[in-house]
Formats: structure tokens, C-alpha cells, sequence
């Protein structure tokens, strides 16, 4: 029988119901296998999928299938935001065995877990080049029973090739030189860049904002060649711009989806997933840093005024994500219903914000024609050739122009027409919510919104980061055992974390201790890095294994090795540990840290663009730090205003520490002594001092001066009119 009804996972809840007798991973369910002698069919998606959906209606709720499923294999479902070891070790397989990637993932395995067969998405009958699954089933129902070796060896195969891999990763006796690795990123990247759209590869294109953490700090490294800063900074920026412009970015609403099918940022693939919202919304709050451009700052606070409408749980913490599909004005479930307009629609709202006149010229502003902008990718399908996707089709300026009216009046125009439009949405069906709260996730978002209090100086922000930080310390953490739980939903799943989550919230309480200046986070970082080290790290290299030691199945050892929509555990907590080691100056940290850049560098040195996130934090570790060290009384409005105006310039490999007269010198820093004395001169007003170098400047007590002190280090700070044409 179909046991998913007792599970908590939204998407094992969506599959309760299929005639397909689906088990949950569990120890039973394998023994189960190896009892009957059968092959496990593997399904593994999540709730906010389009393509699991579409092969769930064709495949998984036709009695056909159902029946072949149930009388030859042990159908077992995996949400893979529960368990990321799973499906990272299996999704290599199917990468290895058919040359791609992506959900849902089927895959056919050995009651010992060994896969011999996977794939992707398979259509009920044969399309597309690809097989129809029931003929799928049968044939590999057939060659179990009668060519069943033929099939393992067939796995076997790509399981070798798998672990050659690993140990072609491990530390070489070449001498590391990640300096040339991030010139060969930079280069690479120029060599794919799109100069007309942005982004890094034809389509489908994936936001991957560790890319733009790195080309920030490569723009300001000053070992690079003066040309090559130039191209990192003007590869992310331009980037940045054109996604803020395109339907990629819910220009109503907030927010960023997956990905675009095409090339222009216009078409997204509808999810929206909360680690693209908290790195994205990093990015352009640096972005905004480096520029001063206002886009940059308002396509940021979209992003978290999205977090706080959509993902947001009033007790704390955000939820995982909202679907790609929702539904039709009929009734019907299709991909993107809730985002999609009319052109006839968008005139009958625009009409009263503007007059019949104009209302066109405005809808083509937000590039909607008679016929429909989904001509390419979802145009495909018949429902949708008339719908249109919002975005902004052209500069303000020429609507401006246009409409024969001034800027600003322009400005006030299109920020009317789209709280009409959002209004009128607001009242559609919306999407689903997976409301899972996920570790990992909710330490990106902590990292995400102590950053927008330091640069936007807005306590909404810090207030939020805190509180987040608060809900998964009380709900996910078991202090007396040392375990730090993945999940919560109606209350704490069972779930253990895995290396990501230890290492997201080291790294997110960091950044929360440098915005909110209160040891306790900085200690309980210290402990979730002790633990990754402790519990994670790999007894045969210098890098991490995605599940516990203790508790990893053989089969299953996974490395993260690659900062893809998610920053590599690697690249995180090589984040956490140079803070560490900035702050408390304990060598512990040090040593570890450049363990990891060693073991790292047979992995770039064969991939340089796999960890940008990584080789941006070694380009931070490679200069000399600034520290800005502000002594005044922390809840002081003066003290606090003066923290703001110096959090707006961004600095690679700050510290910033503000030190109370009240409080004394916290004992995990370093430099106590040295601190202690500026504590002793304490004029009774805040006062700032910019150190580098060795050296620290005079003390500073007016902001505006000691900002301009301040960027004479930041080489990354430009004016407005970087964004040049790339012609």
C-alpha cells in the first residue's frame, strides 16, 4: 500500500493518493527490497516542480503504470530538500549515465542501492526522443529477471568511473596557485558571456549568484590584471541589470524564479526558491554598494518585501518555496496561470491608471503585445500563446519620451500602473506554498537581511535576522545532543542536518554577530563550525561529506564540490572560517582554512569556474584585511548611525567590530589588549578607527569623514555610469 500519508514532506503528501504503492526511504523499505528480490525505482522531486507534476498526472496516477510499478519494483519517493545526500549522490549518476540533469529524477536501483539505470522526466508513451515510461518499466522488468547481471554490470561501470572522480580530486604535489585559478575563471567567464543579455550560457539560464559574490572581489583584486577587474566587474553588473529588467524578476511583486528559457531573462520557469531569494538579494545589495544605483536597492528590498509576503512565518523563520503552476481562471492547474496576462486583461486594468489613450503604450512598456511574448519555450503550449509575461521592455526614459511627459512623473506613472496590476493578481489563485522550513535555507536568509540592516539601515531587517536565527536555535537545535536538525514542519522532523546546514548557519550567525554586535552569535558560530569539523569532515581528504560520519550509509558519500544554486558546504565554510579567524585571531582557523585551499585545488585546477563562492573567499583572504573598530555605546542612535554610514562601502575581508565602554572587551577577540586602550580614551562620543595595513588612522568622530577614509581602501567602489555598453 501507499504509505506517503503518514509522512510531513509536501511533496510526499502530493503523492499520497497516487494507485502507485510508494514507500519513503527508510531502512524498512530497502530490507523490504532485498526480502523480494526486486529493483527499487528511485522518483525524486519536490513540491514546487512543474515537470514532477507533469510526470505525476501522466505516469504516477495511470493504473497502467501503477500496476507495473507495484507487481515489479519497490516504488520509493524522495523529496530531495529533505534528503540533498540522496539525491546529490544519484542525480551524479544520472548525470554520468545519460549526460544531464533535473527533476524529476527516476532512477532504477539494486535492493544493495546501487543504480543501473536514470534518467530525467519520461513521458508516458515515447516523444521527444525520449522512451515512454511503461515501455521503460516493462523492459526493465524483463532484463531483471533474465539479464540482470548484464544491468548491474551496466551501473557498476559508472559507479567506477564515479569514484575515479573522487580520487582524482584528492590533494596532488602540484603547489596551488589559486591566484592563476581565478584569472582562468574570470577569462572563462568572459569567453561565455552573453554581451547583449547577460549571464553565463545559452539558454536555459540560471541566475548561480556565486558568480557575482566572486566577480566582485575579482573586480577589486589587484593581482589581476587592471583588464580582467574590469571585465569581472562589468560581467556582474551588467548581469545583475538586465535580470532586474526581465520577467526572470516578479516586477510586482518581488522576488526572483528558478530560471529563464531563453535568452533574454523574459521567460522564467515559474518557482521561486528561498536560497535564490537571500543570495540574489546579496548580490544586488552589493551591487547597489558598488553603484549606487538605485535598481540595484529597490530590486533588493523587492526581494525581502517578497520574503515577508510570501515565505514569511509569523513565528519565525521562512518557508521553502511557492510552485511553478497554479491555477486557471477554469479551474485547471498550468505552469505560470498566476503570473500571466492578457493583453485585453492588462488594458482594462492600465486604463485606469492612465486613460484608454495610453493604457497600450503602458502595456508595451511591460512588454505585452496582442499576441503574446511566450513565443519561445512555454509559448508552446496552446493555452499560453496569447498570455504575456510582464518585464521592463525598454528604459524609463524612452517611455518617457513616448508619453511626452517628465521623468519623475514617468516614474510615479509606472509605480501606479503596477500596484494596479498587483492588486488585480493579488486576487487570482496563488500558488502553492511548501511550507517547510528549511536550516540551510533559513541561515541564507539570516546571512540576506543582517546584510540589509548594515547597508540599508533599516532595524526591520536585523530585527527579522534575529528572529529567524532565534526560531531554528529553539525548534532545530538539541543543544544536550549536539544535533542541529534539518526540517520543521508542524513541529521538528526527524531529520538530522547535513554538512550545509551546520555550515549556512556558521556562516549566517557570523554575519548576524558583525550586524547586531552581540557575542552570543559569534560563540554559537563557533560551535556549529566546531561541529562540521567534528562530525563532517572527510577522514580521507581535507573537505566535507554531505551526511554525518556516523550515520552515512557506504554507498551514499557525497561531496559538495561545486557552488551551483547553493554555495558548496566547502565554500561555506571556508566563509565562516576566515571570519572566525579575522575576529578571534585563533590559528586553529587559520590552519583549516588553507587546508581547504589546498585540497581544493585539484578540483579547480580541472574545473576553475566549479567554486566561484570558494575562490571569491580565498581573494579575501589574499589582501591585507580592513578593520573598522567604532567604540561608542551599541544602543546609542548616534553609535548606530555612525555603524550604517560605515557598513555602505563594501570592503572584501572586513572586520568590524564596535566596542561598548559599558561591556569591555569580549575574550574571543583578539587584540585585547590593543582594544582595551582605545576603551581607556573614550571621549564619551562614538569615534571610529580605520585600520590596515598594521596601521590604524587617527580617530575619527564625523561619519562623512571617516567614510572617505574608509574608501580609499575599497577599491570597488564606482560611480553610477559603470554600467557602459559592451559593444
Amino acid at each position: 500500500m501507499n504509505t506517503l500519508s503518514k509522512e510531513k514532506s509536501p511533496y510526499l503528501l502530493q503523492h499520497a493518493h497516487n494507485p502507485v504503492q510508494w514507500q519513503p526511504w527508510t531502512e524498512a523499505t530497502i530490507q523490504k527490497a532485498k526480502e523480494l528480490n526486486r529493483p527499487i525505482f528511485l522518483s525524486v522531486g519536490y513540491s514546487t516542480c512543474h515537470w514532477c507534476h507533469v510526470m505525476a498526472k501522466e505516469s504516477f496516477e495511470n493504473p497502467i503504470v501503477a500496476e507495473l510499478l507495484n507487481a515489479f519494483f519497490i516504488p520509493v519517493k524522495v523529496d530531495r530538500e529533505e534528503r540533498p545526500d540522496i539525491d546529490q549522490f544519484y542525480m551524479e549518476f544520472v548525470q554520468a549515465f545519460c549526460g544531464q540533469g533535473g527533476w524529476p529524477m527516476s532512477v532504477w536501483l539494486t535492493p544493495d542501492l546501487e543504480p543501473f539505470f536514470g534518467g530525467t522526466y519520461f513521458p508516458l508513451e515515447s516523444k521527444w526522443g525520449r522512451p515512454g515510461f511503461i515501455d521503460l518499466l516493462k523492459k526493465i522488468a524483463n532484463l531483471w529477471q533474465s539479464h540482470r547481471s548484464a544491468l548491474q554490470q551496466q551501473g557498476q561501470e559508472i559507479l567506477n568511473k564515479m569514484r575515479e572522480s573522487i580520487l582524482c580530486s584528492i590533494e596532488t604535489e602540484s603547489q596551488p596557485n589559486l591566484t592563476q585559478i581565478a584569472r582562468k575563471t574570470v577569462e572563462q567567464l568572459w569567453a561565455n558571456f552573453d554581451s547583449v543579455h547577460g549571464g553565463f550560457s545559452p539558454p536555459p539560464k540560471f541566475p548561480r549568484p556565486s558568480l557575482f559574490y566572486f566577480l566582485f572581489r575579482a573586480g577589486s583584486f589587484k593581482e589581476l590584471p587592471e583588464p580582467l577587474q574590469n571585465k569581472a566587474m562589468r560581467m556582474a553588473l551588467f548581469t545583475l541589470q538586465k535580470m532586474a529588467c526581465g520577467g526572470i524578476h516578479d516586477i510586482l511583486e518581488g522576488g526572483f524564479h528558478r530560471y529563464s528559457v531563453d535568452a533574454q531573462w523574459r521567460l522564467p520557469h515559474f518557482e521561486k526558491m528561498l536560497y535564490d531569494q537571500a543570495h540574489l538579494a546579496i548580490a544586488y545589495l552589493e551591487a547597489f554598494q558598488i553603484t549606487n544605483d538605485s535598481l540595484f536597492k529597490e530590486t533588493a528590498t523587492a526581494i525581502f518585501e517578497y520574503l515577508f509576503s510570501h515565505l514569511y512565518n509569523p513565528a519565525g523563520g521562512f518557508y521553502s518555496a511557492e510552485d511553478a503552476d497554479s491555477l486557471t481562471s477554469s479551474g485547471e492547474k498550468a505552469e505560470g496561470a498566476y503570473y500571466l496576462w492578457t493583453m485585453e486583461e492588462l488594458e482594462q486594468i492600465l486604463e485606469g491608471v492612465t486613460g484608454k489613450e495610453r493604457s497600450n503604450v503602458l502595456a508595451s512598456f511591460f512588454g505585452a503585445t496582442d499576441q503574446g511574448n511566450l513565443s519561445e519555450g512555454l509559448g508552446s503550449e496552446p493555452s499560453m500563446r496569447s498570455k504575456n509575461m510582464l518585464f521592463f521592455s525598454k528604459p524609463l526614459s524612452a517611455l518617457a519620451e513616448e508619453l511626452k511627459m517628465p521623468i519623475e512623473e514617468t516614474k510615479a506613472l509606472v509605480l501606479k500602473a503596477k500596484t494596479a496590476l498587483k492588486e488585480a493578481r493579488l486576487k487570482r489563485p496563488k500558488p502553492f506554498l511548501d511550507d517547510k522550513i528549511i536550516t540551510a535555507w533559513n541561515g541564507y536568509a539570516i546571512s540576506a537581511l543582517a546584510k540589509a540592516y548594515m547597508v540599508l539601515a533599516d532595524s526591520r531587517y536585523l530585527n527579522e535576522a534575529k528572529k529567524t536565527a532565534n526560531f531554528i536555535l529553539e525548534h532545530l537545535w538539541d543543544p544536550d545532543n549536539k544535533i542541529l536538525y534539518r526540517i520543521y514542519r508542524q513541529g521538528r522532523g526527524s531529520i538530522p542536518g547535513f554538512a550545509s546546514d551546520y555550515a549556512s548557519l556558521a556562516a549566517s550567525l557570523l554575519d548576524l554577530f558583525e550586524a547586531d554586535q552581540d557575542e552570543k552569535w559569534l560563540l554559537q558560530a563557533k560551535v556549529f563550525q566546531e561541529l562540521l569539523e567534528e562530525k563532517f569532515a572527510d577522514p580521507y581528504r581535507h573537505q566535507y561529506l554531505s551526511r554525518a560520519i556516523e550515520t552515512a550509509a557506504t554507498i551514499i558519500q557525497t561531496r559538495e564540490e561545486y557552488d551551483g544554486a547553493e554555495p558548496a558546504t566547502l565554500s561555506l565554510s571556508a566563509y565562516a572560517l576566515l571570519k572566525l579567524f579575522s575576529i578571534t585571531g585563533e590559528e586553529k582557523w587559520k590552519k583549516r582554512l588553507e587546508e581547504l585551499f589546498n585540497s581544493a585545488w585539484p578540483i579547480l585546477e580541472r574545473f576553475p569556474t566549479a567554486l566561484p563562492y570558494f575562490l571569491g573567499v580565498y581573494l579575501e583572504y589574499s589582501v591585507s584585511p580592513v578593520e573598522i573598530i567604532l567604540v561608542g555605546e551599541k544602543d546609542d542612535l548616534k553609535t548606530r548611525a555612525f555603524y550604517n554610514a560605515l557598513s555602505s562601502v563594501l570592503i572584501p575581508n572586513r572586520i568590524f567590530l564596535v566596542l561598548d565602554p559599558r561591556q569591555g572587551v569580549p575574550r574571543t577577540f583578539k587584540s585585547i589588549d590593543f582594544y582595551s586602550n582605545l576603551l581607556s580614551v573614550y571621549p564619551g562620543y562614538p569615534v571610529a578607527y580605520i585600520c590596515a595595513r598594521g596601521q590604524c588612522s587617527l580617530p575619527q568622530t564625523e561619519p562623512e569623514k571617516a567614510i572617505e577614509l574608509l574608501k580609499s581602501h575599497a577599491t570597488l567602489f564606482l560611480e553610477k555610469d559603470y554600467l557602459p555598453s559592451l559593444d
